[in-house]
């Protein structure tokens, strides 16, 4: 087994690290990630033939009130009528000593260039949790304590379904999933949801309790790419890359280690040359570019040096 190696984003060690959470692909080689410090814009980079950064730029978000969006960590992609949509969603968590709430279900609409144009739904977070009496523990419990982390959400095409990975809580040996159908083209607001179904999805031979830590689904291949880690500050579980077919009971864990420097909170998919790849994006500010197809043989191409 090949572990995976991220490389930074910035050229100098003493820049202040980008903590890159959910990501997807807008294009050939050409990405946005949310950074979990910065709610008021996304950031977005491509990637050359050696699959080193291009370019870099942030895209700021414009049309939202203050704290319509906060702790930002997840990030689809829906096509939609030939255009581009975005969702990025908050953790919806509960934070310090001041238990600051946090909230957001923002879609944007994507553009090539300029700031990109965007609307919350008031109240998500409370809605939300009022589908679930399952969860009503966790409404003011911070994510070490057993509340509610939400910290991967992937768009499921052909059900118009949004799905939502749990980072916490979670269950020993299973992590939970959101289903959620929402109508994206009506106007946005709590009437486009449709009624949430929470799912536990078993992690065969387990260690500890992980939790998701970003959702991608994968259209080629028809199946969710899971990022799993630790589900709470001090837990101890390595990062997995897992795959899950949407339908079973179990995850399929992959063939690939992470390296003891990488966080890994997201992933995506692209092609290049034919070939089917990955991209990871890491909370400590870098990143991975590996195949999509013969995982098992970790074709990781080689970090900037």
């Amino acid at each position: 087994m090949k572990k995976i190696k991220p490389t930074r984003f910035g050229s100098r060690k003493s820049e202040t690290p980008l903590n890159a959470s959910g990501v997807v692909t807008v294009g050939p080689r050409r990405f946005l990630f949310v950074d979990n410090h910065d709610p008021d814009g996304l950031m977005e980079f491509a990637l050359d033939d050696d699959m080193d950064i291009e370019w870099m730029r942030r895209r700021p978000l414009t049309g939202l009130a203050d704290a319509a969006l906060s702790d930002p960590e997840g990030l689809a992609r829906i096509e939609l009528n030939g255009a581009v949509l975005l969702i990025a969603a908050s953790s919806l968590c509960v934070s310090g000593k001041r238990r600051i709430v946090h909230d957001g279900l923002v879609r944007i609409r994507y553009a090539a260039d300029g700031d990109l144009a965007a609307e919350a739904i008031p109240g998500f977070r409370a809605w939300l949790l009022a589908q679930f009496p399952s969860l009503a523990d966790c409404t003011n419990l911070t994510p070490d304590e057993g509340g509610l982390n939400i910290e991967g959400i992937a768009w499921q095409p052909h059900s118009n379904t949004l799905v939502l990975g749990l980072r916490g809580p979670v269950q020993p040996g299973k992590v939970g999933i959101i289903r959620m159908p929402i109508d994206v083209g009506r106007a946005w607001n709590i009437a486009s949801l449709g009624k949430p179904i929470l799912e536990w999805i078993r992690i065969p031979h387990a260690s500890g309790s992980p939790g998701i830590r970003d959702l991608c689904f994968d259209e080629e291949y028809d199946e969710f790419l899971v990022l799993l880690g630790r589900s709470i500050s001090g837990g101890d579980e390595p990062f997995q890359l897992c795959t899950w077919d949407g339908k079973s009971q179990a995850v399929e864990v992959r063939d690939i280690a992470f390296h003891h420097s990488a966080k890994p909170e997201g992933v995506t998919t692209f092609t290049t040359g034919g070939v089917p790849m990955l991209l990871v994006v890491d909370d400590g500010g870098g990143y991975a570019v590996f195949e999509r197809v013969g995982q098992e043989k970790n074709s990781v191409v080689p970090p900037v040096s």
